[in-house]
């Protein structure tokens, strides 16, 4: 909750265990000490420890940002502009003779709602919200009162790529950007909660015969060698590296195991995503024998994940593997889980074991790696898919995806359950009561 898993090759920290030297993951807190300390009180408050010994217990791996190799990346950029926007014009300072003091993105969002929100206050369903008008204009009269009369900002602007923007904006401007952004980020945010709540709930009320499953793309893989020549540095060879996560109940204890799927093709679409799923089914049967249901958790990736491909995939999951499924999306920027750390601590060890390996042991292809990776790793199970097979499966999938209709309001949706082969249930958020029923034909 207060902390997330780094999930950089280098983002580890070596701790003693048991006499014997480990390398464990870097965990970033997302608050400060003083702050986590309130809040450990306000947890435990017949625990009375001080803040000196709080900070000295400490454990190794939870690091502060700011310190050494805490450049945080891939953040939400939805949430990021709203919080640069009201650091920018200091809102605690303009807001401090308001009834209300307004201290960050939270605190506005929770203006623009009612007191004791339902989902539809966030989804602006609720005709009884106050909504961001009347906090836009308290705003822009306490700018005039303390005369500024223009605001400079950065925000985050661009689509597949992104870079930080700066501009000069006049009061007007500024107000209306930010009720902009703040539209934008009331449903976003809602999202995001939710989502991240029916994880942490499915994970600990997984079923007799279902699994749950979470995977994604990791950074390839790029190959390493010591002693390297000068022109190595631009080979751009490398492997594609997809970590996966399941979870399953046995004797009546929740269960996970690992994989990693390796290929020498770098294709990251839908039709990888199903050459993986081809390798992960009977992977799981081995630990779950009585199969009935997969639960897929993943972000909402247009390009291999969140399309109409990957939902034509899900209709006829049935037919295909014997085994029900259902997709759950996570909202956007905001699906990085255990399998992040899964994939860096895959790459860590094979960066290392090549650098530290013989020129003639390095580690410089794909299947190298796989071999590697299957005498290495004692709780890691690897794949290997080759070129060959992803084409092939690409060629097989290509008369379902011609005829694979568009999913109406894919974007808006994060919960797809299947109904038929021609008929799937969507909802906004995977706890919501209510759906929308699509026949697809």
């Amino acid at each position: 909750m207060h902390s997330r898993l780094m999930p950089g090759i280098k983002d580890t920290v070596t701790i003693i265990v048991n006499d014997e030297r480990c390398k464990i993951q870097k965990r970033l807190l997302l608050l400060n000490l003083k702050e986590l300390h309130a809040q450990f009180q306000q947890d435990n408050p017949d625990n009375s420890v001080g803040f000196s010994t709080f900070a000295k217990l400490r454990p190794k791996n939870c690091i502060l940002a700011g310190s050494s190799g805490t450049h945080s990346v891939c953040v939400c950029t939805i949430h990021e502009n709203c919080k640069l926007m009201l650091e920018f014009v200091n809102i605690e300072n303009v807001t401090r003779n308001w009834d209300t003091l307004v201290k960050n993105y939270k605190d506005c969002l929770s203006v623009m709602i009612c007191k004791n929100p339902t989902p539809q206050c966030h989804l602006d369903e609720c005709d009884n919200c106050p909504g961001i008008d009347e906090f836009c204009t308290k705003l822009l009269n306490s700018l005039d009162e303390v005369c500024i009369s223009h605001v400079q900002c950065i925000s985050w602007t661009g689509t597949d790529r992104s870079t930080l923007q700066t501009v000069n904006l006049k009061n007007v401007d500024f107000i209306d950007e930010l009720r902009t952004k703040f539209q934008k980020l009331k449903p976003h945010s809602f999202f995001a909660k939710q989502q991240s709540m029916f994880t942490a709930e499915i994970k600990e009320r997984v079923c007799e015969g279902e699994v749950l499953v979470m995977f994604d793309f990791s950074e390839n893989y790029a190959y390493t060698v010591q002693n390297a020549s000068q022109a190595f540095h631009f080979n751009n060879d490398q492997c594609t590296v997809f970590p996966a996560i399941y979870y399953y109940l046995e004797n009546s204890e929740i269960k996970h195991k690992t994989c990693v799927f390796l290929s020498n093709s770098l294709k990251h679409d839908t039709a990888a995503v199903y050459s993986i799923q081809v390798k992960l089914i009977p992977e799981i049967r081995k630990s779950v024998r009585n199969l009935k249901k997969i639960i897929y958790i993943t972000d909402g990736a247009k390009q291999h994940f969140k399309n109409r491909f990957q939902i034509s995939n899900l209709l006829h999951y049935l037919e295909d593997f014997g085994v029900e499924a259902e997709w759950h999306y996570s909202a956007t920027s905001h699906g990085k889980s255990g399998y992040d750390g899964v994939g860096a601590t895959f790459k860590r060890a094979a960066y290392r074991a090549s650098l530290t390996a013989k020129p003639k042991d390095a580690i410089l292809t794909p299947e190298a790696l796989f071999k590697w990776a299957k005498s290495y790793f004692k709780n890691i199970e690897t794949f290997y898919i080759s070129k060959v097979e992803y084409e092939k499966m690409k060629r097989k999938l290509n008369k379902r995806f011609e005829s694979a209709l568009p999913v109406p309001e894919i974007i808006k949706n994060h919960a797809f359950q299947v109904l038929s082969v021609n008929e799937i249930f969507m909802k906004r958020y995977s706890n919501a009561t209510e759906g929308r029923r699509i026949v697809l034909k």
